[in-house]
């Protein structure tokens, strides 16, 4: 029996689907992994030149940007005899002969009690307009000192901060020859609108009427 041979065809196999075998990246295409670790590389370094940047300029503003008081809490929310009390240390100055520049000049510490009068005040003037330019040998001889009579002394400050403070000073015994006698002083003041954390306004302004009893005008600030 003659047996019918296989075509040639049948002696080829099928051919199986090609399959695409993923190389690692580094065997695959050297130069685009070197390139692409450059480009990751540039990228930190510039991200952290910029944290940098930013660190160094907050150091900068730190350091430069003035220092607010730890004190200053909050803006006056009513304005009354209230918010000015504690202990204020002011500075004052009145003109004696303008055209000579000579002024009256005096510190002041007082004590507003927060209900329209004082607990304590000293004034201390310089005695230098006073004294025909007499040497003084003691440095304290050359200041004339006054004491705050707290019972004819008085302030009232109204709901916008301004307001008025009667001031009668009562000069010491030992004043030296030359300094001037008792006097009252009234003042037009106004109280700057930042607190302490109590609620006590920090700083006023004012203007004095009669400074030494001088008929002269002056003015000045208190801190406190």
């Amino acid at each position: 029996m003659i047996t019918k041979g296989r075509k040639a065809d049948d002696w080829v196999r099928p051919s199986k689907p090609a399959v695409n075998l993923l190389l690692p990246a580094a065997r695959q295409r050297p130069e685009e992994t070197k390139d692409e670790g450059k480009h990751m590389s540039r990228n930190r370094n510039r991200i952290s030149m910029v944290i940098t940047a930013t660190g160094l300029l907050g150091l900068m503003m730190g350091l430069g940007a003035p220092k607010v008081s730890a004190q200053v809490s909050d803006a006056v929310t009513a304005f009354s005899n209230a918010v000015y009390t504690g202990r204020y240390v002011c500075t004052t100055a009145s003109a004696v002969d303008s055209s000579k520049g000579d002024f009256n000049t005096a510190v002041i510490k007082y004590n507003p009690n927060g209900g329209g009068a004082y607990s304590a005040g000293t004034l201390i003037a310089s005695l230098e307009p006073f004294d025909g330019d007499t040497d003084v040998v003691s440095p304290s001889g050359d200041f004339c000192t006054y004491t705050l009579d707290i019972i004819a002394s008085s302030y009232n400050i109204g709901t916008d901060g301004t307001g008025f403070e009667n001031l009668s000073w009562v000069a010491l015994t030992t004043n030296p020859i030359g300094c001037p006698g008792n006097f009252i002083d009234q003042t037009s003041i106004a109280l700057r609108n930042n607190t302490d954390p109590a609620g006590e306004v920090l700083r006023a302004e004012f203007a004095s009427a009669d400074l030494l009893g001088q008929d002269e005008a002056g003015h000045g600030f208190c801190l406190k």
